[in-house]
């Protein structure tokens, strides 16, 4: 399997496991999450949104898609107040299928377009505070 599809599936393994087992609607004081998203002044097209506890002895994360620079978390699935490093992802096209590979065996991996700074390596983070029932976020990304 090619790295973009076990990073995605990976990703949405662990949002499952992270978020199953909280208990329902607003349950644990969890916030409603959204927020938009630009890249170099336009709203990015497509992607992912990581909030991860910056808290050592809390394990808090949750995520959403964007599409067209938004983004949204229900309450069910959002976080309780707290610090979160925020993280983005949006790769540039797709995996490139060689003559003679089989579809998922690429070789070549699509180049991500967020600044290391924003993404993997990431030092942004977000307050939400308590007594909030939501909270949103604007993201510019250079």
């Amino acid at each position: 399997m090619n790295r973009i599809l076990v990073g995605s599936l990976l990703f949405c393994l662990i949002l499952a496991v992270l978020n199953g087992g909280c208990g329902g609607a607003g349950a644990g004081g969890k916030v409603a999450i959204s927020g938009t998203v630009t890249l170099k002044g336009q709203p990015l097209d497509r992607g992912t949104v990581t909030f991860t506890s910056v808290d050592p002895s809390k394990q808090l994360m949750a995520g959403a898609q964007i599409t067209n620079g938004k983004f949204s978390i229900p309450a069910d699935q959002g976080l309780p107040p707290g610090r979160y490093r925020v993280r983005f992802s949006a790769p540039a096209g797709g995996p490139q299928v060689a003559p003679g590979e089989a579809p998922g065996d690429s070789s070549v991996v699509a180049e991500e377009r967020i600044p290391p700074e924003w993404g993997a390596q990431s030092t942004q983070e977000v307050e939400i505070k308590p007594g909030q029932s939501s909270a949103m976020f604007e993201f510019n990304i250079p």
